[in-house]
Protein backbone atom coordinates (compact mmCIF):
# COMPACT_ATOMS: atom_id res chain seq x y z
CA UNK A 1 0.00 0.00 0.00
CA UNK A 2 1.40 3.18 -1.05
CA UNK A 3 -0.89 5.39 1.05
CA UNK A 4 -1.55 8.26 -1.85
CA UNK A 5 -5.15 8.75 -1.44
CA UNK A 6 -6.96 10.22 -4.14
CA UNK A 7 -9.99 12.28 -3.14
CA UNK A 8 -11.66 13.14 -6.95
CA UNK A 9 -13.88 16.00 -6.43
CA UNK A 10 -11.98 17.85 -3.78
CA UNK A 11 -9.68 20.42 -3.58
CA UNK A 12 -7.13 22.43 -1.11
CA UNK A 13 -10.22 25.38 -0.94
CA UNK A 14 -12.68 23.14 0.23
CA UNK A 15 -10.63 22.09 3.24
CA UNK A 16 -11.68 24.54 6.15
CA UNK A 17 -8.48 26.12 7.95
CA UNK A 18 -9.43 25.84 11.84
CA UNK A 19 -6.08 28.24 12.69
CA UNK A 20 -6.00 31.12 14.32
CA UNK A 21 -4.84 33.24 11.52
CA UNK A 22 -5.44 34.38 8.11
CA UNK A 23 -2.85 35.54 5.59
CA UNK A 24 -3.21 37.83 3.58
CA UNK A 25 -0.88 39.16 0.66
CA UNK A 26 1.52 36.97 2.97
CA UNK A 27 1.22 38.71 6.03
CA UNK A 28 -0.40 36.88 8.96
CA UNK A 29 -3.41 38.83 10.84
CA UNK A 30 -4.65 37.00 14.01
CA UNK A 31 -8.18 36.06 14.64
CA UNK A 32 -8.97 37.15 18.28
CA UNK A 33 -10.56 34.57 20.33
CA UNK A 34 -13.95 36.32 21.89
CA UNK A 35 -15.20 35.15 25.43
CA UNK A 36 -18.71 36.00 26.52
CA UNK A 37 -17.63 38.67 28.88
CA UNK A 38 -16.41 40.38 25.97
CA UNK A 39 -19.79 40.26 24.45
CA UNK A 40 -21.20 41.23 27.40
CA UNK A 41 -18.52 44.37 27.70
CA UNK A 42 -19.79 45.42 24.24
CA UNK A 43 -23.49 45.58 25.11
CA UNK A 44 -24.04 47.23 28.69
CA UNK A 45 -27.22 48.69 28.91
CA UNK A 46 -28.95 46.09 26.49
CA UNK A 47 -32.22 44.64 27.48
CA UNK A 48 -31.46 41.00 27.78
CA UNK A 49 -33.21 37.46 29.28
CA UNK A 50 -31.15 35.80 30.64
CA UNK A 51 -32.57 31.52 30.39
CA UNK A 52 -31.10 29.51 33.22
CA UNK A 53 -31.78 25.95 34.67
CA UNK A 54 -31.31 24.66 38.48
CA UNK A 55 -31.04 21.11 38.19
CA UNK A 56 -31.39 20.46 41.73
CA UNK A 57 -34.40 22.57 42.67
CA UNK A 58 -38.10 21.71 42.08
CA UNK A 59 -39.36 24.81 42.24
CA UNK A 60 -36.66 26.96 40.51
CA UNK A 61 -35.89 24.12 37.47
CA UNK A 62 -35.84 26.63 34.80
CA UNK A 63 -36.23 30.33 34.88
CA UNK A 64 -35.96 33.41 33.35
CA UNK A 65 -34.15 36.45 34.27
CA UNK A 66 -34.97 39.89 32.84
CA UNK A 67 -33.38 43.02 32.31
CA UNK A 68 -31.10 45.52 31.14
CA UNK A 69 -27.27 44.47 31.14
CA UNK A 70 -25.60 46.44 34.36
CA UNK A 71 -22.59 44.62 35.37
CA UNK A 72 -20.75 40.81 34.37
CA UNK A 73 -17.96 39.09 35.55
CA UNK A 74 -15.97 35.94 34.86
CA UNK A 75 -18.80 33.99 36.91
CA UNK A 76 -21.81 36.53 37.22
CA UNK A 77 -24.31 39.34 35.20
CA UNK A 78 -25.77 41.83 36.98
CA UNK A 79 -29.16 42.82 35.58
CA UNK A 80 -31.63 45.64 36.46
CA UNK A 81 -35.39 45.54 36.05
CA UNK A 82 -36.80 48.92 35.60
CA UNK A 83 -40.26 47.74 36.45
CA UNK A 84 -39.41 46.43 39.32
CA UNK A 85 -36.53 48.67 40.47
CA UNK A 86 -34.53 45.22 41.47
CA UNK A 87 -31.37 44.29 40.40
CA UNK A 88 -30.42 40.85 39.44
CA UNK A 89 -27.29 39.05 40.07
CA UNK A 90 -26.90 35.47 38.34
CA UNK A 91 -24.17 32.97 38.26
CA UNK A 92 -23.03 31.95 34.87
CA UNK A 93 -23.04 28.07 35.89
CA UNK A 94 -27.09 27.94 35.78
CA UNK A 95 -27.07 29.98 32.20
CA UNK A 96 -28.69 27.99 29.54
CA UNK A 97 -28.69 30.99 26.99
CA UNK A 98 -29.38 34.54 26.61
CA UNK A 99 -31.67 36.53 24.48
CA UNK A 100 -30.94 39.86 22.95
CA UNK A 101 -34.20 42.39 22.70
CA UNK A 102 -31.56 44.04 19.80
CA UNK A 103 -28.77 43.54 17.60
CA UNK A 104 -25.63 42.44 19.00
CA UNK A 105 -22.40 44.17 19.07
CA UNK A 106 -19.52 41.66 18.91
Amino acid sequence: MNNNYNYEGYSNNMIPNFSNSKSINNSKIENPVIFAEDILNKNKGKYIKVYMSFTDSKEWCDRIFEGYLEAWGRDFILLYDKNSNKRYMVWNLYIDFIEFSEPVNI
